[in-house]
């Protein structure tokens, strides 16, 4: 009897403490991968700073119950069908090493899902590139299949329209909802790398689904590096949008799915204190995490792609 089909559910990965070793090695396997490079004392300190400012990062805890509800509920009609296990980019256990391990163990099939909603060669892609190179250099190599694009999914559609609501609540009529996303190289642009695209596509799903409220987009958590980046950042749109007589802001990071570094500090702490200091109010929506909504999401993104390889 063949065993079950393993589903890798991938998140960026992050810090797995707030030792400067941890800081340090998670810093520079980001760097070593995107720019050859190892971080300098400044970079490493200035992490360790966004990560105690924000009480560290709950990224683990949070896949794990991602990854589990998933399970949870390919159990119910496919008992015995699916292996959810995780695997992280940046940091343990590596995307590679869980790869190899899923060949040992004697899977023959495999479903990747990268945690990042818009499909990019430096995001999405980046993750199922390190799955395919593993997979190519296992002793036991096993057929891998990825996700389809699940931005403009209803569930998910309809999850993010009732955090913006719920957000909205509480707040004056005339509050700007801004959708955020991770920026990245400009560079992408000469690729036709469909992130933008994406990005824009789900905002205005979102913006007609919320016909009365005034939206608008942005990026933030700019790399660094001598290179220009996607923009414009969160800070220029606070600015512009001040400038133009508006004092309260709802952001809904759409490019984002847990409460981790770049929503809990990125926004939480650095936009909203520049919102503060030009005399606005700044608040968020709650994230994705393990919404059920979230999770039947990816359930059904699941079985669609291992359907999708019967069938074809």
């Amino acid at each position: 009897m063949s065993l079950p089909t393993a589903v890798l559910i991938m998140a960026y990965g992050t810090s797995p403490s707030l030792d400067e070793h941890d800081v340090r090695a998670f810093l520079r396997h980001i760097l070593q991968f995107y720019r050859k490079t190892d971080p300098t004392d400044d970079e490493v300190r200035d992490l360790m700073h966004r990560l105690e400012t924000a009480g560290g990062s709950p990224l683990y805890e949070i896949t794990q119950r991602i990854a589990k509800a998933v399970q949870d509920s390919l159990d119910v009609d496919s008992p015995g069908a699916f292996a959810v296990r995780t695997a992280m980019k940046h940091s343990p256990p590596f995307v590679k090493d869980v790869v190899r391990e899923i060949g040992r163990d004697g899977h023959a099939t495999g479903v990747g899902v990268a945690l990042a909603p818009f499909r990019s060669r430096l995001s999405t892609d980046g993750y199922y590139k390190v799955v395919r190179e593993a997979n190519a250099s296992s002793s036991n190599p096993i057929d891998w299949s990825f996700a389809e694009d699940w931005n403009l999914h209803t569930r998910f559609i309809d999850m993010w329209e009732a955090a913006i609501r719920d957000g909205l609540s509480s707040l004056p009529d005339d509050t700007v909802v801004i959708f955020t996303n991770h920026s990245l190289p400009a560079r992408i642009a000469e690729w036709n790398d469909p992130y933008p695209d994406s990005f824009q596509a789900t905002a205005r799903a979102l913006a007609e689904r919320l016909g009365f409220a005034t939206c608008t987009t942005a990026y933030q958590s700019a790399g660094g590096g001598n290179q220009p980046w996607l923009g414009p950042d969160v800070k220029e749109v606070l600015d512009e949008w001040v400038a133009s007589g508006h004092e309260h802001f709802l952001a809904a990071p759409i490019g984002f799915l847990m409460d981790h570094l770049e929503v809990t500090y990125d926004l939480d702490v650095a936009a909203k204190t520049h919102a503060n200091q030009l005399g606005a109010s700044f608040e968020r929506t709650r994230m994705p995490n393990d919404d059920p909504r979230f999770v039947e999401m990816l359930v059904d993104v699941v079985r669609r792609e291992a359907d999708r390889r019967v069938g074809g």
